[in-house]
């Protein structure tokens, strides 16, 4: 891997990739987008997976931020559609977060309007720290429940989750650095909601085409409501290469 701007360099190690994705060092809630795309702007693959567009080169940068993040946002469909598995630590991070005054390990934020989630998966019987799940507060009570068991579940408004409460929450619980890893859906509403601060996107050298069998349209990397002045402008921060694979680092302003 080498980096292409802001300025050419050799081939970067582990440690540089950290480097290159370094958080900001205060107490304010910081959300970054974690996605990866084929050069025609699909977000999966035929199989409805982000893995089958990925690289190794996207899953060091993919490891290097989450493990560097307080915590995982995602949304209950990328965990069942994915199979999110626990946290495990990175011994090459550790020293990285320990200065950081972080935990081993990020924890998991899982946003879901049903409450449908497979309570004995090893995402919730192995992991470090118990997932949070944020909730509408009418849940089923048998739902609630289950989840109650494994998880630490946060709930707000009746029938929805509202995401800047979100964010606060885990704000609250000095879980600064925030990692969405989506879907499009979630991702898309953090994006209308003004909460978004920086997007690393992953463009693999594969090209989509107009739609997969059995799906009526390819998801992009937002999806649901409109930006509320879109086009948006961000900022180019850096441009790593690998193989072919850009990985691009953009900060909205």
């Amino acid at each position: 891997m080498q980096t292409l701007i802001p300025h050419r360099s050799g081939l970067m190690s582990p440690a540089g990739v950290a480097d290159a994705y370094a958080w900001p060092d205060d107490d304010q809630p910081f959300v970054r987008a974690l996605m990866v795309a084929t050069a025609d702007g699909a977000a999966r693959s035929p199989k409805g997976l982000s893995g089958g567009i990925s690289s190794a080169g996207d899953r060091l940068v993919f490891g290097t931020v989450r493990g560097l993040s307080d915590v995982i946002l995602v949304g209950a469909q990328t965990v069942r559609s994915e199979q999110y598995g626990p946290q495990r630590e990175r011994p090459e991070l550790a020293a990285r977060r320990e200065q950081a005054g972080q935990a081993p390990t990020p924890r998991i934020a899982i946003v879901t309007r049903s409450g449908e989630l497979d309570v004995d998966a090893p995402l919730f019987t192995e992991s470090q720290q118990a997932p949070l799940i944020f909730a509408p507060r009418n849940l089923p009570e048998a739902v609630r429940a289950r989840l109650d068991e494994v998880a630490e579940v946060v709930t707000f408004a009746d029938d929805t989750v509202p995401l800047p409460s979100v964010v606060e929450h885990l704000s609250r619980l000095q879980l600064h650095r925030i990692v969405c890893e989506g879907g499009p859906s979630l991702l898309g509403e953090i994006a209308s909601c003004g909460l978004l601060n920086e997007v690393c996107l992953t463009v693999t050298p594969l090209l989509a085409g107009g739609s997969y069998p059995g799906q009526a349209t390819i998801p992009r990397i937002l999806a649901g409501p409109a930006l509320p002045e879109a086009p948006q402008d961000v900022e180019l921060v850096h441009i790593l290469e690998d193989g072919g694979t850009l990985f691009l680092r953009y900060a909205l302003r």
